[in-house]
C-alpha cells in the first residue's frame, strides 16, 4: 500500500426558542446573561494588557541595528501538541455549563470558559465504530467500506491522522478505547495509535521537545451502570429533566442519574489528564478537544440519526491561540477533526479527506455564525448491533439512514423503512423487565439494555414504545424551530412540501458528491463483519 503523502502548509443571533424548559436550559449562556455582541465571551472578560514601561535605550539601539542588518529572524512557532479527550456515549446537552440540571462537569465548563464552545457539533454516525472511523480518516463513514459498520474495520488503504502526524515527527499514542469495537485488520496497531497504560506513562515516554498527539478514550459513560449508583453518588432524581421522548417516571429518572454519574467520571478523568498536562508545562501549547462519540444510550437516541443520537458537547482550548469564552454556531462534523489537527500541525490534509478543517473558525475572533458556508451537517447510519435484524433470508442487516441538519430543519432518509429501526422484536413474547434491562439482544438490539429500555419494553401501550421501537417512514422532516425534540414528522404536511423537496435534493446531491455507495444502490450493511471473521 502506498502511504499517503502529507505536505507542509502555511500555517447569528440565536433563533427564537419555542422549546420546553429542558432545551431552553441547553441553549447555554444566551439564557443566563444579557445578550452580547458577536465578540462576547462566556463568564469572563478580557484583561487589559499591562504596559511594561519604556524599554531601556541600551537594549533598543542594538536591537534596531540588528533589525536593520537583517540579523534577527522570527523564531518558528513550536508545533502544537494535540490532546483528544473522547467520551463513550456522552451527548448534548449533558454538561453543567450547558444548563442540564443534576450533572456537574467542571472540566468541560473550564474548557468552555478558556476556549471555544461549538453548539452545533455532530458525529458522522451515531454508533461507536463508524463514528470513530470518520474522526480518524476525515472521511464520511459511508466511504470506508466495512468501516461504515459497528464491529467493522478500517481498511489500511484509508489513511488516519495519527499515522500522518507520526510520519511528520509527532509522538503519538492512545489510552483506553481507540478505534472500536472492531478489528485492526491490515494494521499493525489500533488506528488511533500505540497503546499506553495512561497519559502519565505516555508523557514519561515522550522524547524531549517532540510534539505529541494523544487519544484519551474513556469508557464512560457507556453502559452498564450499577443500578442506583447515581442517587448514591448524590444526584437528585427530582432535579433531572426527562426529555419528552422518554416516559417520566422514577425508573427513568434514576437511570438518568446513573448515566450522569458515569458522565461525571469521564469529566473527572479529563480533568486529571489536563492536570498532568499543566504539570508538564505543556498546557498552553496544546490543542485540547473534549467531546463524545455518539448519543446517550437511551431509547430513540444512540444508533439513530435524530439529534439525540448525533449532537455532541464539543469544546476546544488552545491557549493564547484562541479567544476564550466564544460560543460558535457553525455546524461541525467530528469527521472534521482529522483535517483540523493536520492543518494545525502545519500539514496539508490528503485530498481523500472529504471533511473540512474548522481551524479558521477556531482562530476567528467572532462568536455566533463565523463561516456562512457551515450552515448544515450530514450524518448517517448503516449497521449497529451485529445480527440485530434480518430482512427476509438476509441476516445481519442494518437500518441505513442519511440525514442533513440545518439551523431550522432536520431531514432523514430511511432507505429500508420495511425494517425495524431499533432492531427486530423477539419472535415470541416481549421479555420481562430484568431480561430487557440486562440483555441487549433480547429485543430491539440497537438500543442498549438498561432500566429505561426495560420500562418501555414492558409497557407496550405507552406512547414511548412506538416512538422508541416502531417502524418509520422513508422520509422524516422536523421543524426544529417548533419541535426541537423531533417528535412530529411534517414530511407529509402540504405546508412543508417545498421545504421537503429542496432539502431532499440537497441531501442527495451532497451524497453523490461524496460518492456515497448507497446512492448507487450498494448495500454497505451486508456481508460479514470483523466480529464474524474466523
Amino acid at each position: 500500500m502506498r502511504k499517503a503523502v502529507v505536505t507542509p502548509a502555511n500555517p447569528n443571533p440565536d433563533r427564537e426558542d419555542h422549546s420546553p424548559r429542558f432545551f431552553r436550559l441547553a441553549a447555554f449562556a444566551a439564557h443566563r446573561a444579557p445578550r452580547r455582541r458577536a465578540t462576547g465571551t462566556i463568564g469572563q472578560t478580557q484583561g487589559r494588557r499591562q504596559d511594561s514601561g519604556p524599554m531601556n535605550a541600551s537594549r533598543v539601539v542594538p536591537l534596531l541595528a540588528a533589525l536593520a542588518c537583517g540579523h534577527l529572524a522570527a523564531a518558528p512557532a513550536p508545533k502544537p501538541n494535540i490532546l483528544f479527550l473522547l467520551a463513550d456515549d456522552w451527548a448534548w446537552p449533558f454538561a453543567s455549563c450547558l444548563g442540564a440540571p443534576g450533572i456537574q462537569t467542571p472540566t468541560f465548563d473550564r474548557l468552555a470558559r478558556e476556549g471555544v464552545l461549538f453548539r452545533n457539533a455532530h458525529v458522522a454516525a451515531p454508533s461507536c465504530s463508524p463514528s470513530r472511523a470518520a474522526m480518524l480518516t476525515g472521511q464520511w463513514h459511508w466511504r470506508l467500506e466495512q468501516g461504515a459498520n459497528l464491529h467493522g474495520f478500517i481498511p489500511a488503504k484509508f489513511a488516519v491522522y495519527p499515522d500522518l502526524l507520526e510520519q511528520a515527527g509527532y509522538f503519538v499514542g492512545l489510552t483506553g478505547k481507540g478505534y472500536g469495537p472492531g478489528s485492526n485488520k491490515d494494521r499493525p496497531r489500533n488506528a488511533a495509535g500505540p497503546d499506553f497504560k495512561n497519559f502519565d506513562a505516555f508523557l514519561a515516554a515522550r522524547p524531549k521537545n517532540q510534539p505529541f498527539c494523544f487519544w484519551f478514550g474513556s469508557h464512560f459513560p457507556h453502559r452498564p451502570y450499577v443500578t442506583g449508583s447515581g442517587v448514591k453518588g448524590g444526584i437528585d432524581p427530582a432535579k433531572v429533566v426527562v426529555p419528552p421522548y422518554l416516559p417520566d417516571n422514577d425508573t427513568v429518572r434514576r437511570d438518568i442519574c446513573d448515566y450522569f454519574l458515569a458522565a461525571q467520571t469521564f469529566d473527572q478523568q479529563a480533568g486529571e489528564a489536563i492536570a498532568a498536562l499543566e504539570k508538564s508545562g505543556e498546557l498552553d501549547n496544546t490543542l485540547i478537544v473534549m467531546t463524545g462519540d455518539n448519543g446517550w444510550p437511551f431509547p430513540r437516541s444512540k444508533a439513530t440519526c435524530y439529534n439525540t443520537g448525533t449532537r455532541q458537547p464539543f469544546v476546544v482550548r488552545w491557549g493564547a491561540r484562541v479567544k476564550p469564552g466564544r460560543v460558535v454556531d457553525d455546524f461541525v462534523s467530528l469527521a472534521d477533526l482529522a483535517p483540523t489537527f493536520l492543518t494545525a500541525a502545519g500539514l496539508t490534509p490528503p485530498p481523500t479527506m472529504t471533511a473540512r478543517s474548522f481551524l479558521a473558525v477556531l482562530l476567528a475572533e467572532a462568536s455566533g455564525q463565523v463561516d456562512p458556508a457551515r450552515d448544515h451537517v450530514l450524518t448517517g447510519m448503516e449497521r449497529h448491533y451485529v445480527n440485530g435484524r434480518a430482512d427476509g433470508d438476509q441476516r445481519n442487516v442494518g437500518y441505513p439512514m442519511r440525514s442533513i441538519v440545518t439551523r431550522d430543519f432536520h431531514f432523514i432518509r430511511n432507505f429500508h423503512p420495511n425494517r425495524w429501526p431499533a432492531g427486530d422484536p423477539p419472535a415470541g413474547p416481549l421479555p420481562g423487565f430484568d431480561k430487557a434491562a440486562n440483555n441487549t439482544g433480547a429485543a430491539f438490539a440497537d438500543v442498549d439494555a438498561g432500566p429505561a429500555k426495560a420500562w418501555i419494553v414492558t409497557h407496550p401501550d405507552d406512547s414511548a414504545f412506538e416512538r422508541a421501537f416502531g417502524k418509520r417512514p422513508a422520509r422524516e422532516l422536523f421543524d426544529l424551530r417548533k419541535d426541537p425534540f423531533e417528535l412530529h414528522n411534517v414530511a407529509d404536511d402540504p405546508a412543508y412540501a417545498d421545504t421537503l423537496k429542496d432539502i431532499d435534493a440537497r441531501l442527495m446531491a451532497e451524497l453523490k458528491t461524496t460518492e456515497d455507495p448507497r446512492v448507487a444502490g450498494v448495500e454497505l450493511d451486508r456481508g460479514r463483519s470483523a466480529q464474524d471473521s474466523p
